[in-house]
């Protein structure tokens, strides 16, 4: 996984707060999207999402490429243990990744 960098706490900025909360909206059109089994709508709704999240990331100083690398590494991740015949449980001594 990528190395942890040392924490910085962000000031508040109106640009980022109003970012955020179109994320939020975005966020819950995607889980509504879901709920009522509409694809094509769960699809433009989650590029919304990514494009707003990569605001914020841009707004924050974050690299995009650390971000898409640790997701990377994190199927890579799961990928080998499932290779290994362990699987990520929840609670279980192997979890080590979200991603199933």
């Amino acid at each position: 996984m990528a190395p942890q960098e040392k924490s910085v706490p962000f000031r508040k900025n109106r640009k980022v707060t109003k970012l955020s909360r179109r994320l939020g909206v975005a966020g819950a059109s995607c889980v509504l999207d879901v709920m009522i089994n509409d694809r094509p709508a769960l699809v433009r709704d989650s590029a919304a999402f990514i494009v707003l999240l990569e605001k914020i990331w841009k707004a924050r100083d974050v690299e995009a490429g650390l971000v898409w690398a640790e997701i990377e590494e994190r199927i890579r991740l799961a990928d080998e243990l499932r290779v290994g015949g362990i699987r990520p449980y929840k609670g279980g001594r192997f979890r080590s990744t979200k991603l199933p």
